[in-house]
């Protein structure tokens, strides 16, 4: 298993591009680093080094792995912690428009005014942020409503992130900082946005899965019959976090670098409906995938090119390759002698 994040000091230096503070170790069953170069690297995109558990051990059948090049720890059971969560009163405080991403937004969307009902939409539903600093916070609510952390990000005006080597802020870690928060306390991330399963109006919408928040706001704007939900990257895809989806018929919009990864993990997630979209990779250009557009990159070029709608309608479902299966193909796929009756006695679907 991967080693949990408890501050920069369990954060290593990366053996392939030298990040000191961006590498996490597998840990063997005793909670030991099974080697220096077995783990993951957070830079996903701009690294991408990933040496896992298993081609560790395919390499090196020989040798014994090495469990001893930190020292070791003495092992204590510990009993089961509670979910460590943040006050919900801290969202309603940090709650504002006043983010320059949301400025961004309102670029793309009713005339660049802040009044209008597609940012109102976007952030009673989400839940909006902003720092005085005008980043915006993505909150990350979970399906009873309990407050997991914030995300703290810049971007911008052209709507793009600001990497100025502090990577991603979080809520949690500046809390702690400041004394609100015990230093025992540990996160466990949700999905963004999974807080909206629990809404009436949404039990039998199509879940949409991206990878980054900005994607599931902007798509949540162009496309609202659909509940849009963030992992928060390509590697956090995992069966944790999507087994609140348990029943659910669910989409996923991998980035233009991500949709064999994708198309792989979704194997897994045998307790929902699952299809892959395979949009960025039939339709982005070959300098499109070069530079890992994600979906977000793409509905902006179509809303800035006058293609894609900020409302929904059938003629755009061309737009994702999807469209939600009716009952009768439900039927038909348990069931395919239906479809040769059909065929047979020439019925017509409303028939």
């Amino acid at each position: 298993m991967l080693e949990k994040y408890k501050g920069r000091a369990t954060r290593h230096q990366c053996p392939k591009c030298g990040d000191p503070h961006s590498f996490t170790y597998y840990l063997d069953k005793d909670g030991q680093p099974i080697d220096p170069t077995c783990g993951r690297c957070d830079h996903e995109s701009g690294c991408g080094y990933h040496y896992t558990p298993s081609e560790y051990y395919r390499d090196h059948q020989s040798e014994k792995p090495m469990k001893n090049f930190v020292p070791k720890m003495q092992l204590q059971t510990k009993p089961i912690k509670p979910l460590c969560t943040i006050p919900f009163r801290y969202v309603r405080q940090s709650a504002s428009y006043n983010s320059t991403f949301v400025k961004f937004l309102c670029g793309l969307f009713d005339r660049y005014t802040l009044k209008s009902p597609t940012i109102s939409r976007l952030g009673e539903l989400y839940a909006i942020g902003a720092t005085k600093d005008m980043d915006i916070i993505y909150w990350q609510i979970d399906i009873n409503g309990k407050v997991r952390t914030g995300k703290i990000m810049k971007y911008g005006e052209d709507g793009h992130r600001i990497k100025n080597g502090n990577g991603v802020n979080w809520i949690h870690a500046k809390m702690k900082k400041d004394g609100l928060l015990p230093d025992d306390w540990e996160l466990t991330q949700c999905l963004f946005g999974e807080h909206l399963l629990n809404l009436s109006k949404n039990k039998e919408k199509v879940v949409a899965i991206v990878e980054s928040e900005k994607s599931a706001l902007i798509g949540a704007a162009c496309f609202p019959q659909y509940v849009w939900l963030a992992t928060g990257g390509k590697s956090q895809l995992s069966i944790d976090k999507m087994k609140v989806l348990s029943g659910r018929t669910v989409i996923m919009f991998p980035d233009a670098d991500g949709f064999k990864e994708w198309t792989e993990k979704a194997k897994e997630f045998t307790f929902c409906k699952v299809t892959v979209s395979d949009v960025l990779e039939k339709n982005a250009t070959d300098e499109e995938k070069a530079n890992k557009i994600d979906i977000s990159d793409w509905l902006i070029k179509q809303l800035k090119d006058g293609y894609a709608p900020p409302i929904p309608t059938e003629e755009y479902q061309w737009l994702f390759g999807f469209k939600p299966k009716s009952d009768l193909d439900l039927m038909i796929e348990e069931h395919p002698f239906i479809q040769t009756m059909i065929d047979e006695l020439e019925l017509k679907p409303d028939e």
